[in-house]
């Protein structure tokens, strides 16, 4: 993914011209027509079953097109002239509403039970796919965005795959047949519809413009709220202890106010579409009748087809409130697709996973060989940066804030894409080495405390199952949370939940280290995983793991010194190189002289 960053489309300036041509330059179907094949990996495994709705979907318009004509042959052959059985044309008449009945609801019972189907490929492939992105394309894209793609756009995709897409097409085409029919029966009659239909079409489709306009600026007010509505809860004991909270209120309550405006102007503007429709239709009947009054006494119509003209008006203005608002839905679709095809360019290819795993573990030292990198293309935080870990001791990297700590870290556990220089374990390369092995010998324990809204069990395991209960009691016992747990409602079957936590900070730390250590890996990271540890509880948690670190890897990003005494290796960071290192015996303390 080249560009990492999830950008909102531009909020221009409109200035609404109802019956203008405006509506011919707008910008929202640009792409339409790639937007829309890009759809089409996820259609197409379902294209036979939707040709066969598309068939019946046919078969249903063309009926309700062609009723209003039949009834007017029936008015006139059967009820006035006689020529005509008339149990004959009742039967044809019923039996095609009924085809028409049964059409209808099994076409759009096809296209809702498929279009539900692809919305659940679809949302499963976003959600994958997010998995699978760098931790960099996370740093540079708030939650309340993703949310709002993953969630908002996906809900707006839905109507791509109901009904609604293919109601529009039937409105349309009820229009142009019942105005074809109108010539047909009265080219006077059809000629008197064309004139106040045609305005009465270049209104709607600027108040579609309009709708669509207005309703992507809404949108992009409502990802704003949603950002502004997570700070506020990630932060709500630093909003009620600061004075500036009231002005943060009101940056809410801002957004608030240019939301509702949006949302007032857009139903004010649809409210005048509605308005006028019903005082041009009263008009069109009004003048229909009067035209057909006329016809019928000069003996140039008959009593069926101005009964059929009637009801061709019917249809013709009806569709109307129908296709101005689902144009609206469609764009909104085609607008929401636009910002998920930056997400999932191609349906998500699940990786396969192969009958017999090469699971075994990596062999030797790690080294950093010859590692450029950044965050920012205008700063390197690493240049040609060299470093080895010794299989099976401790390597304790200190320094000071923003000396590269974390980020070497990140980049052993592939978190971050390595452009420049390598990483190797043993003599693999880091890279190349598959997400299954990595995910097998690789374990973190970082000063982020995060816990699952789960069990006790799957916090720990996280959902390996060939992990037993008796593996996971005998490793709460080496850290010394067995009583703690067992003491809990339900003990490893107590749903625990990130905001209510019955653990302390310590405890909760000893429990993500045997979440850890259960998964026995060969590569232990710590960062800074005693940061928000007292002393006191800090000595307990060293002397808990001190015994746990023997015969595996360690990288321990440490703070503090007393931390220290558990490396054999003591690496100082300092802009991105390194300063210092030394080798000392393990459980010896270092002074600070040392490390500076």
């Amino acid at each position: 993914m080249k560009a990492l960053e999830l950008k909102e489309q531009e909020d221009r300036k409109y200035h609404w011209r109802p019956f203008s041509f405006q509506f011919l330059k707008a910008s929202e179907w640009d792409g339409a027509l790639a937007d829309t094949r890009w759809l089409w990996p996820w259609i197409k495994p379902h294209r036979t079953i939707l040709g066969l709705a598309l068939v019946l979907f046919a078969v249903a318009t063309l009926i309700a097109v062609a009723v209003p004509r039949l009834v007017a042959k029936i008015v006139d052959d059967v009820l006035v002239t006689k020529t005509h059985s008339f149990y004959l044309w009742l039967g044809i008449l019923a039996g095609l509403m009924l085809l028409k009945v049964v059409a209808d609801l099994t076409y759009k019972w096809i296209v809702t039970k498929i279009g539900q189907g692809i919305i659940r490929r679809l949302r499963s492939d976003v959600f994958f796919e997010l998995g699978e992105f760098p931790l960099a394309f996370f740093d540079t894209n708030s939650s309340g965005r993703l949310i709002s793609r993953c969630v908002n756009d996906i809900s707006n995709l839905s109507s791509f795959f109901t009904a609604s897409f293919f109601t529009v097409i039937s409105d349309i085409t009820l229009i142009l047949g019942a105005v074809l029919f109108m010539f047909s029966l009265s080219w006077k009659a059809a000629l008197l519809v064309l004139l106040t239909l045609t305005p009465m079409a270049i209104y709607m489709l600027n108040v579609s413009q309009a709708q669509m306009r207005w309703g992507r600026v809404a949108r992009n007010i409502l990802s704003r709220l949603s950002v502004h509505t997570g700070d506020t809860m990630n932060n709500l004991a630093v909003l009620h202890s600061q004075p500036f909270a009231g002005k943060w209120a009101r940056r809410h309550e801002k957004l608030q106010r240019q939301y509702s405006a949006v949302l007032i102007r857009n139903i004010l503007t649809w409210g005048s579409f509605s308005s006028l429709h019903v005082l041009v239709m009263g008009v069109t009947y009004a003048s229909i009748i009067t035209l057909g009054v006329y016809q019928l006494k000069n003996g140039e119509i008959t009593i069926g087809k101005l009964i059929a003209s009637f009801t061709y008006v019917g249809l013709i203005y009806g569709p109307f409130f129908d296709i101005s608002e689902k144009l609206n839905v469609l764009v909104t679709a085609l607008g929401s697709v636009k910002r998920l095809r930056t997400i999932v360019p191609v349906p998500a290819e699940r990786r396969s996973i192969p009958q017999t795993l090469d699971l075994a573990p990596p062999k030797g030292p790690i080294r950093f060989e010859n590692v450029t990198f950044s965050y920012r293309p205008d700063s390197e935080l690493f240049r040609h940066f060299s470093l080895e870990l010794p299989e099976g001791e401790v390597t304790a990297l200190v320094g000071r804030t923003g000396s590269g700590k974390t980020s070497l870290a990140h980049l052993l556990l592939a978190l971050y894409p390595l452009k420049v220089g390598r990483i190797i374990w043993g003599d693999e390369d880091l890279a190349e080495i598959s997400v299954d092995r990595r995910a097998r010998w690789i374990s973190h324990v970082s000063q982020d405390l995060f816990v699952f809204t789960d069990t006790v069990r799957e916090n720990l395991r996280l959902w390996r199952e060939s992990i037993t209960d008796d593996e996971i009691w005998q490793q709460l016992n080496l850290v010394g949370l067995q009583e703690k747990i067992q003491h809990l409602p339900g003990g490893l079957d107590h749903v625990i939940r990130p905001e209510t936590l019955p653990l302390s900070q310590g405890e909760k730390q000893l429990l993500l280290l045997c979440r850890a250590l259960l998964q026995d890996p060969r590569l232990l990271v710590f960062d800074e995983a005693t940061a928000s540890l007292d002393q006191l509880t800090e000595e307990e948690w060293l002397g808990h793991v001190a015994k746990l670190f023997q015969g595996r890897t360690t990288l321990f990003i440490a703070h503090r010194l007393e931390t220290l005494r558990l490396a054999t290796n003591i690496v100082v960071l300092e802009n991105g190189r390194v300063k210092k290192s030394f080798r000392k015996p393990a459980g010896v303390s270092v002074g600070f002289e040392e490390i500076h």
